[in-house]
């Protein structure tokens, strides 16, 4: 087992707030919809007001989830090895999201996992015209990807 340098634990915690900000907000958007519109209201903890997730969206919070946890158990037993299993996970969840950001902002015709009812090219926010959730999730896993790189290559920046 390869310890954490002091560097690297600041990677790793990186990682680990990027990915628990990423899960409690999507755990947040699918619950209780989007802050921003509710601060006319202050209506922010009505489920009633909660997104339907696409399926697209739950194969990236099925990819999300497991940094946090994979991450707070590396810093917990500092063991740099868990940075590879982070890599895997963030690339594979970046790599579905490019393709789900190009759904909803290049009209590419849907995927057979879209439904009629909640297809994956719906945009549920578009914060300045080009901020969605695909894309907030997207930063997230690139941001964790390369951290992840960073401990398994030992750069120093």
């Amino acid at each position: 087992m390869s310890k954490l340098s002091k560097k690297d634990e600041e990677w790793m915690l990186l990682i680990f707030i990027v990915s628990l900000t990423a899960t409690l907000g999507s755990l947040y958007y699918g619950y209780f919809w989007d802050p921003i519109s509710q601060i006319a209201t202050g209506d922010y903890f009505n489920p009633d007001n909660a997104l339907t997730i696409c399926e697209l969206c739950r194969y990236a919070r099925i990819l999300t989830y497991p940094i946090t946890i994979l991450s707070g158990v590396a810093l917990v037993r500092r063991d740099a090895n868990i940075a590879v299993y982070t890599a895997i996970f963030s690339f594979l969840c970046l790599i579905l999201e490019s393709y789900h950001y190009g759904l909803q902002k290049f009209n590419i015709p849907t995927t057979q996992l879209c439904t009629w009812s909640k297809p994956c090219n719906a945009l549920d926010i578009n914060y300045l015209w080009f901020i969605t959730i695909p894309f907030l999730c997207g930063v997230a896993a690139l941001i964790i990807f390369i951290a992840s790189l960073m401990i398994i290559t030992k750069k120093r920046i």
